[in-house]
C-alpha cells in the first residue's frame, strides 16, 4: 500500500515538472520577440490587483448616496419666492405631485373614516370624544405636511460668468439690419481691458458732468432786503386789542409788498467743477470695459437705416431685445462719414444716419449719438451699448492718446 502512494507522489511531481519546462519554452519567443518589452511577474500581479482595487472603488462609489439639491422653503422666511433675490429663483417646486398623493390620501382617510363612524354611531360618548380628538390631530398633522414647499435647486439658471481677458476682447460683429453676425472684431485692451473696473474714477466723472450740466446760475439776479424796500417804520396798528397778530412796519417778508427772504444778491452761483483730463479719459476706458464685462456690448457693422419709419427700426431693435413693451433701454453710438460728392452725404448729418437719428425720436428708451458726445454718465444709464465699427476705432483713437 505505502508503495503505491509513493508512485503517485512521484507521477505528480514529474508531470508538475514537464509543466513547468513546457511553460518555458513557450513564454521565451514571445519575450525575444518584442524586444524591448520586458514582463514580469511582479508587474502584472501589481496591475492585476490595482484594476481590481479600482473596480471594487467604482462599485462603492456607485452605492455611496448621492448629494440632493431638494431645499425645504422655510415657513417662518416672509419672501416671494418668485423674486430675484430669492435663493429659490427659477428653481422648480416639486411638491406638486407630493401633495397630489397626500390629498388623496387625506381624502381616502376621510371617507373611510365617514364609513366607520356611521357603523359606530351606537358606541359610548366617551369613546366618540377620544376618536374626535384623533381626527382633529390627524388633521392637524397633514396640514403640517401640506405646508411643506420642496424646492430643486439643480433646475436654477446658470449664472452668468464674465469671459476672462484676452478672450474676451473677441467679440462678434453684428448686422444692424438683420440680426446676424457677419464677422469677429478684436477690440483694444487698453480701452475695452480694464480690470479690474474703477468704480470710484467712474463715480468722479457723473459728479463732475452732473455739476457741469448744473452750471451757472442766477447770474445778475439780486432781490431787496426789508432795509431796500420802500415803506416806513411806523408801526402798523395796536399790539393789544384788535384780536389779531402783533405787527410792527409792513416790510416783514410774509407780507404781500413786503422783502424777499434769503434771496439771490448778485452773485453767480457756479456749481462746476474741475476734473483733469486724463481722469475722464479714464472714466471712459473704465466704462467700456464695465459694458464689455456685463456681456452688453454690441457691435454692429454699421447704423445706416433705409428708412426713417420709427416701426421698422423698433422690429431691427426687438432681435437684440431693446426697445419694445419689454425690451430694455440702448445708447447708439455712431461715427458716420460720408464722402464729398456721394449719394450718402445727404444721408448724414453730425456723424449719424438721420434715417437713424428721425426713426429713434419717438423711442423713448433709445438714445442716438456721435462718438464725440459719447460719455461716461449715459454709458452707465442706458442697459446696452452699440457701437459701430467706425465708433470702435474713433473712441480707441481718442482714449489712447
Amino acid at each position: 500500500m505505502s508503495n503505491i502512494v509513493l508512485m503517485t507522489r512521484r507521477v505528480a511531481s514529474a508531470a508538475a515538472t514537464d509543466m513547468m519546462h513546457t511553460s518555458s519554452r513557450t513564454t521565451a519567443p514571445l519575450i525575444s520577440s518584442f524586444g524591448n518589452l520586458s514582463i514580469n511577474n511582479n508587474n502584472i500581479s501589481a496591475a492585476t490587483t490595482t484594476a481590481s482595487n479600482n473596480n471594487q472603488l467604482n462599485y462603492f462609489s456607485s452605492m455611496a448616496p448621492k448629494k440632493s439639491n431638494i431645499v425645504e422653503l422655510p415657513p417662518n422666511l416672509k419672501f416671494d419666492p418668485r423674486a430675484k433675490s430669492s435663493p429659490f429663483y427659477g428653481a422648480d417646486e416639486v411638491e406638486t405631485s407630493r401633495r397630489k398623493k397626500q390629498l388623496q390620501k387625506k381624502v381616502e382617510g376621510q371617507e373611510a373614516a365617514a364609513a366607520a363612524t356611521t357603523a359606530a354611531e351606537n358606541v359610548e360618548n366617551n369613546d366618540d370624544d377620544d376618536d374626535e380628538y384623533t381626527d382633529i390631530e390627524d388633521d392637524v398633522d397633514d396640514e403640517a405636511d401640506e405646508e411643506r414647499v420642496l424646492y430643486d435647486l439643480s433646475t436654477k439658471a446658470d449664472v452668468p460668468r464674465a469671459i476672462p481677458l484676452p478672450k474676451r476682447l473677441h467679440v462678434p460683429v453684428m448686422d444692424f439690419n438683420s440680426g446676424d453676425e457677419v464677422g469677429t472684431f478684436h477690440l483694444s485692451e487698453k480701452t475695452f481691458g480694464c480690470d479690474p473696473v474703477r468704480v470710484d474714477i467712474l463715480q468722479r466723472v457723473v459728479v463732475w458732468q452732473r455739476n457741469k450740466k448744473r452750471g451757472k446760475r442766477n447770474a445778475g439776479a439780486r432781490t431787496k432786503t426789508i432795509s431796500e424796500v420802500s415803506g416806513s417804520g411806523r408801526k402798523v396798528r395796536n399790539q393789544k386789542g384788535g384780536g389779531v397778530a402783533r405787527a410792527g412796519h409792513s416790510r416783514p417778508a410774509h407780507w404781500r409788498g413786503g422783502a424777499k427772504a434769503h434771496g439771490p444778491k448778485g452773485n453767480i452761483q457756479d456749481y462746476t467743477t474741475k476734473l483733469n483730463k486724463k481722469v475722464r479719459r479714464m472714466g471712459m476706458r473704465h466704462a467700456l470695459s464695465q459694458k464689455l464685462l456685463e456681456g452688453n456690448l454690441v457691435i454692429t457693422n454699421d447704423m445706416a437705416s433705409n428708412t426713417h419709419k420709427t416701426k421698422v427700426l423698433d422690429e431691427m431693435l426687438n432681435r437684440f431685445d431693446v426697445s419694445g413693451k419689454y425690451g430694455v433701454t440702448a445708447l447708439m453710438v455712431d461715427d458716420a462719414q460720408a464722402k464729398e460728392g456721394s449719394e450718402d452725404e445727404a444721408f448724414v448729418h453730425g456723424g449719424v444716419n438721420v434715417n437713424l437719428k428721425v426713426a429713434s425720436g419717438n423711442l423713448h428708451k433709445i438714445k442716438v449719438q456721435n462718438q464725440i458726445a459719447c460719455n461716461v454718465y449715459d454709458m452707465l444709464k442706458y442697459k446696452k451699448l452699440f457701437l459701430s465699427l467706425e465708433a470702435v476705432r474713433a473712441l480707441e483713437a481718442r482714449l489712447e492718446k
